[in-house]
């Protein structure tokens, strides 16, 4: 059995994929120079290897540059899209009276994107997982491209037909836009690992979360030219001739030249090397292991993705997207005005808060960052809601207050987006990433849906939105905060500094123990490993368990057995009954699932638990070859205990690992 790699060097990161692209032509090249530097001078042939890994050095840059350009522009386009609906949405308000009571027309603007991104998170999350990320990356590009034609192109016999139009092509987009998180950010995250473990959040929010935010204020830079142009009277509730349509087709006529532009520059992308190694493996279908495993190890660490991807959606979305209106309502000024107040606002002060955010993000930790993030934006929708009207009463105070708690939401956000990429073993990050960010995407169509009857059922008797009602939405929305806060804290995962390469190994080891303990439960002998029928998928086993009798069943679950102890490598009974005797102690790095082991079983079981868990990520199932012997000569072999590692295999195991 060959020893896996356990360093993790950027170089041996890389060089499986890239050695596998320059193979033939590199091993033609030393075998020339051997041929010619027979009898002649041996510094011949260290030239060409030197020349050849010059030459792999240069591979490696350039296509980790590819990819970082590629990253970075298709996040400014995201950001672009994002926001290109919003200032859509006030000039319809201010110029259609009866727009403004239409609350579910508003609602559905501003959802019909979220819609998308959410389908778009789970689709393509399988498809960067199965087919690869470049596949994925080019698939999203195309839909972004159509949906912004649709956008450019949509017309109706009413208003309300242009607008369900429009929507349309939102949505479009969206399906693109959601696969550019699941195909984009996992690719990426894995060529920072190969760049620097300590800067690899630093790295990933700088192309990811910081590209995203700078193109979030481009729609205002162009729409507030329009506005000028097109607009410039438009006052809230006044109709003053806006050409309406004008703002909308330009605003999708200008994301279309980017999206462009990147579709072609994704051909040269490639699939990070970590996945290129991780599919050279030829497992890529998902099977009933890896279930188990990720219901049973990372279910608090899925609960830290999830849930605070969902809070901070939820807040930002229905905030954003009615921010204008709230703007115009609390301080009364001009559509044209409100455009000035953001735009300047950004400039100042907000765009460079991701950046600041991404700078400590590796230092502070992802769980600390998103605590201070979490804590400051809580106290801080306290303060608004508690000095409401003292802030209302002069303007001023209200943008600059307004601008100056608004720009620490990024402290969340960079965490936000890192975890899911981290949290999850390569074979799974991006459909993990997907169901994460997709339950976010769920909380943002939640927060937006339900924010305008929020606004008018807390209102009361008067039936519209006034401004008490605000107040008690920024009390609602405060409680909110507090609840992420705790969530956070306990539920967190901590990956600042931690290998993901040994991640991998960690989840290959333990998909290989229960693997093992699998067959040992079904009783898989040596004949079923002989078997060459062994073509049973995980789903091909659900279907039959409903449709065979118990005993075809049973046959069918040691077939299914075998098939997973050699897709782990285990080939004999006597192997599988080794492997299924160590431990499966699997530290998911949240401090939840440290309180509660500690509480239950005592501060020593925990550090020998979190040992035993480290010790895994260095274990090298080669050592068991050397030991099979000792081992099946031995008449009673007693159990490894979850606790303890000790013995002389893990002795062995351990000395070699360090060494």
């Amino acid at each position: 059995m060959s020893r896996p790699t356990f360093d993790t060097n950027a170089a041996e990161i890389y060089r499986t994929s890239v050695e596998l692209e320059a193979i033939d032509r590199r091993s033609a090249d030393i075998i020339a120079c051997e041929g010619q530097g027979n009898g002649e001078d041996g510094r011949d042939i260290e030239q060409v290897k030197e020349s050849v890994e010059k030459t792999r050095k240069k591979e490696i840059a350039s296509y980790i540059k590819y990819n970082a350009f590629g990253t970075a522009m298709g996040f400014f386009v995201n950001g672009y899209m994002y926001d290109i609906s919003s200032y859509i949405v006030a000039v319809y308000t201010d110029v259609f009276p009866s727009f403004r009571e239409n609350t579910f027309l508003q609602t559905a603007i501003g959802v019909s994107m979220l819609y998308g991104v959410m389908f778009g998170l789970l689709m393509f999350g399988f498809i960067a997982d199965y087919f690869g990320r470049k596949k994925g990356l080019i698939m999203c590009s195309c839909l972004v491209l159509l949906g912004n034609l649709i956008g450019v192109a949509s017309h109706g016999t009413t208003v309300n037909g242009g607008i369900w139009m429009m929507n349309i092509g939102l949505g479009v987009a969206g399906l693109g836009m959601g696969g550019e998180y699941t195909c984009n950010v996992p690719n990426v995250m894995e060529d920072s690992e190969g760049v620097d473990v300590k800067t690899r959040g630093r790295r990933t929010s700088m192309l990811v979360m910081c590209m995203e935010v700078m193109g979030n204020y481009m729609p205002f830079v162009v729409q507030i030219i329009i506005v000028a142009a097109a607009c410039r009277n438009a006052h809230l509730g006044a109709a003053s001739g806006c050409h309406y349509n004008i703002l909308k087709r330009v605003s999708f006529a200008v994301a279309t030249l980017p999206v462009i532009a990147v579709l072609i520059y994704r051909t040269r992308m490639r699939d990070s090397a970590m996945f290129a190694a991780d599919k050279a493996k030829g497992k890529s279908r998902y099977d009933a292991v890896d279930f188990y495993v990720v219901v049973r190890h990372f279910a608090f660490r899925s609960v830290g993705a999830v849930l605070n991807w969902f809070l901070v959606d939820y807040i930002n979305y229905s905030q954003g997207t009615f921010g204008v209106i709230i703007l115009q309502s609390v301080i009364g000024v001009s559509l044209l005005k409100s455009l000035w107040i953001t735009l300047a606002e950004g400039g100042a002060y907000l765009i460079w808060l991701p950046f600041v955010a991404a700078l400590v993000v590796d230092k502070l930790g992802r769980r600390k960052t998103e605590v201070f993030g979490w804590m400051w934006l809580a106290s801080t929708q306290l303060i608004n809601a508690g000095f409401f009207w003292q802030l209302k009463a002069k303007p001023v105070a209200w943008i600059i207050w307004g601008t100056f708690v608004g720009g620490f939401q990024y402290f969340v956000f960079v965490p936000v987006y890192l975890i899911p990429a981290e949290a999850f073993p390569t074979k799974i990050r991006a459909t993990m990433y997907g169901i994460s960010s997709s339950f976010g995407k769920a909380g943002g169509i939640i927060g937006t849906t339900i924010f305008p009857t929020m606004w008018v059922n807390f209102s009361g008797s008067a039936h519209y939105e006034t401004l008490p009602a605000l107040r008690l939405t920024m009390w609602f929305y405060a409680g909110l905060e507090y609840l992420a806060l705790l969530l956070a804290f306990f539920f967190v995962p901590e990956y600042s500094q931690h290998s993901l390469i040994r991640e991998d190994h960690r989840f290959d080891e333990l998909r290989r123990r229960y693997a093992a303990r699998f067959a040992m439960k079904v009783g898989v002998t040596d004949h079923e490993l002989q078997e060459d029928s062994r073509q049973i998928t995980f789903f091909q086993l659900i279907k039959y368990k409903l449709q065979l009798s118990r005993e075809e069943f049973e046959s069918c679950l040691k077939n299914y057995s075998a098939t997973l102890c050699h897709d782990v490598g285990l080939k004999s009974r006597a192997r599988i009954e080794l492997v299924s005797k160590l431990p499966t102690d699997y530290n998911d790095l949240t401090l939840f699932s440290r309180f509660l082991r500690i509480i239950r079983y005592g501060k020593a079981y925990n550090v020998q638990y979190e040992k035993n868990s480290d010790e895994m990520g260095y274990y090298d199932p080669s050592v068991e070859e050397e030991n099979d012997e000792v081992q099946l000569k031995t008449s009673e072999v007693e159990e490894i205990p979850s606790t303890g590692m000790a013995g002389t295999l893990m002795d062995e195991v351990t000395r070699k690992s360090q060494s």
